[in-house]
């Protein structure tokens, strides 16, 4: 529906405009009249007409006057037609010119004034036509403007950079707001749901894995807006993990510490899982996001030496996780100390006696040895699963209640588990694999399978350990780390192929398990101190 102003000195010219005129027919469904240009203009703020159809010569303000002061504050937003005498065609054309679209001579002829009001409206229309599309397109821009960064954010960081597609992908980042990528200082940070499997594995209702990651990353963007006071961005990338790109143009790595921190607390409380949080210990450019991304996977490995839920950052954590550290709570970790371990080893571990009783929900002594018992049970239960003999405490469980009940404070309780646990690990020793021999399966694994994508966790389960208690017995008993001794294993398959010419080093880098030969060389290059290419030249091979 569309609103007309007439605006006429001489009421019977601008009443019989509203009352003779069958606007209606023409979809106008008000129309309202002014005796000069100052009332006029108050009831166009009011009213925003669509058609104004004004006198050329009035009182007070001419007609010129306030089609100027329209034109200047509304622009074209109004449609006005002058009414004009034959003998003011100078007036018609100045009006024109301040921004009238048309003109009527007086006296007015019904005919003509249809002519004029169809064409007038029929410019609105065409207005409101372009403008409602206009804001549908603006609106699926902004619903398309996240995908769209997701999809452009995969790329620049799912491949090593290329300096040829910066210009082309300059422009793709501009236009989803993002050219800051390309300007400033970044900071990257990957959020991983913890046993998001065993989720999947034990969902309680259909879609609850993509239900969870659509959560998080709710949280995590409303925690970013409201926490981080630069330009960020995020997407899922192929393993399902949020990869948040911060623009710091601080340098200061603290505030996406202290953002990642407000999101694990955030995640915990409304989406009611635990994530781990990758972050790089370094502040890096568009050019390093491909090697930022595969590092901070890296990190994000050693969650499961030092547990979930928590930072991880790779300037911050070691290789091991220390006994004192270890988490009572996992009993397959601590399985293994009772199995491996020596004993002084498993009292070590003890030290995490009091955080595991603490954080049960246990209000009396009774509930503590409650608890107590039946995470004894379970040891004792995975003790029997692999053959051992000596089952009384299935004959008798209650001997163990009774004699965890003569204790009421948590330093007797922690001594009389600890004897629980010494008496339980004399025991599995004459079961048990020798550490060496467990090593030993475990570098033989490797050395078959050093060109597939290798974990900590992978080859633990391979060798029937818990990663944690791997990790350690490579540093215990090869004093390497898990990952210094694949790195090694790894350079020392490519020295042996760089000697066959008919490699060529790409070739070289996937064939030992490196899928970026950019990353592979300067691996070598640390390792044995020249790139694969120099350390051909020196053997005296003709590069590729």
């Amino acid at each position: 529906m569309y609103r007309v102003l007439i605006v006429d000195d001489e009421k019977e010219i601008r009443e019989g405009l509203r009352l003779k005129f069958p606007w209606a027919d023409f979809g106008v469904d008000h129309v309202d009249t002014a005796e000069d240009g100052d009332i006029a203009l108050r009831k166009v703020m009011e009213q925003r007409p669509d058609l104004i159809l004004s006198d050329i010569k009035m009182n007070r303000m001419s007609g010129l006057a306030f089609i100027g002061q329209v034109n200047e504050k509304y622009g074209n937003s109004c449609k006005t037609v002058v009414v004009s005498g034959y003998d003011d065609f100078d007036l018609v054309r100045q009006a024109v010119q301040l921004g009238a679209m048309d003109y009527i001579l007086k006296p007015i002829h019904i005919e003509e004034l249809n002519k004029v009001v169809i064409k007038a409206l029929n410019q609105v229309q065409n207005e409101r036509n372009d403008e409602h599309n206009r804001q549908l397109l603006e609106n699926q821009l902004q619903l398309a403007i996240p995908k769209l960064q997701e999809e452009i954010m995969r790329e620049v960081t799912g491949k090593p950079y290329n300096p040829n597609w910066q210009t082309q992908m300059g422009h793709r980042l501009k236009s989803v707001e993002l050219d800051w990528i390309l300007q400033e200082p970044l900071a990257l940070m990957v959020i991983e749901v913890d046993d998001l499997k065993s989720i999947e594995l034990g969902r309680a209702y259909r879609n609850e894995k993509e239900l969870i990651l659509f959560s998080i990353g709710n949280v995590v963007d409303q925690t970013c807006e409201e926490e981080y006071q630069y330009p960020y961005t995020l997407f899922m990338d192929e393993k399902c993990r949020w990869v948040i790109v911060y623009n710091c143009a601080n340098r200061d790595l603290e505030s996406v510490k202290e953002t990642a921190k407000t999101c694990i607390e955030r995640i915990n409380r409304y989406v009611k899982v635990n994530v781990s949080i990758g972050l790089h210990s370094n502040i890096g450019t568009v050019e390093s996001l491909f090697h930022m991304l595969q590092k901070t996977g890296d990190i994000l490995e050693q969650k499961a030496v030092y547990g979930g839920n928590r930072i991880l950052i790779d300037e911050e954590i070691g290789v091991d996780a220390e006994f004192s550290e270890m988490p009572l709570s996992d009993t397959d970790l601590i399985f293994d100390v009772i199995q491996y371990a020596s004993e002084s080893e498993i009292s070590l571990a003890l030290n995490g006696f009091n955080e595991m009783v603490r954080s049960w929900p246990a209000a009396h002594i009774k509930d503590i040895q409650q608890c107590l018992f039946e995470w004894l049970l379970e040891l004792f239960k995975k003790a029997a699963h692999i053959g051992l003999k000596d089952l009384e405490w299935e004959r008798n469980p209650i001997a163990i209640w009774e004699r965890l009940e003569k204790y009421d404070t948590l330093e007797s309780l922690r001594n009389q588990v600890e004897v629980f646990l010494l008496e339980l690990s004399r025991s599995l020793k004459q079961l048990s694999k020798p550490q060496n021999q467990i090593i030993t399966e475990a570098m033989k694994y490797m050395n078959r399978h050093y060109a597939d994508n290798l974990t900590l966790q992978g080859v633990a389960s391979e060798v029937h350990v818990t990663p944690v208690w791997l990790s350690k017995l490579f540093k215990k008993e090869i004093h390497q780390t898990f990952l210094e001794f694949l790195t090694s294993l790894r350079i020392e398959k490519a020295k042996e192929m760089l000697g066959d010419v008919r490699y060529k080093i790409y070739q070289v880098s996937q064939e030992v398990g490196y899928r970026d030969p950019v990353h592979f060389s300067k691996l070598f290059r640390k390792s044995v101190g020249h790139t694969p290419k120099e350390y051909r030249k020196i053997r005296g091979i003709q590069d590729e």
